[in-house]
């Protein structure tokens, strides 16, 4: 009997493309690509690594959107991860699927994003590396899963503008 593999997806909003550094950095080490909100799911995925910021204290209308239009029937799990300078986008989408009877894991990935001056390093080298450990926690509990692209992968020797 052959052992079942676990899907994954993953989606983010970014503005200024931090959020997308850390979405991409935690498709790599799943083996899966990293869209955009603004690409709904299409079929089922077992789990599901979201991703936003917040901007002016709330959650961009593109994640808010995803979140409202939402099929939970074509996910197993939900993960959340983003980046902000002062307030975690995770618990503000928790609240959002909460509000919509949606559970999210309770273990997330936030790091400092930058704002204007604000944390202007982040995210940065130790964010990625700390965000592709964080989805290799995930997928180490799935032995059959895709192997991670390592040494060449586009964020293995990352350096931010600001460092």
């Amino acid at each position: 009997m052959e052992e079942k593999k676990n899907t994954y997806a993953v989606r983010y909003y970014t503005r200024g493309g931090h959020t997308r550094m850390l979405a991409e950095a935690i498709a790599e080490e799943l083996g899966c690509e990293a869209f955009s909100t603004s690409q709904r799911l299409s079929g089922y995925t077992d789990i599901l690594f979201l991703g936003g910021a917040v901007y002016a204290n709330h959650l961009d209308p593109n994640i808010t959107g995803f979140i409202d239009h939402f099929d939970r029937s074509k996910v197993g799990k939900i993960i959340l991860f983003g980046d902000a300078a002062v307030t975690n986008p995770c618990k503000k989408m928790r609240a959002r699927l909460a509000g919509r009877g949606i559970p999210a894991e309770t273990d997330e990935f936030y790091c400092r994003g930058s704002f204007k001056l604000l944390y202007r390093s982040h995210p940065n080298a130790d964010d990625i590396r700390n965000a592709r450990e964080f989805a290799r926690r995930w997928r180490q509990m799935d032995p059959a899963a895709p192997q991670p692209v390592d040494a060449g992968s586009k964020y293995a020797n990352i350096r931010h503008w600001a460092e």
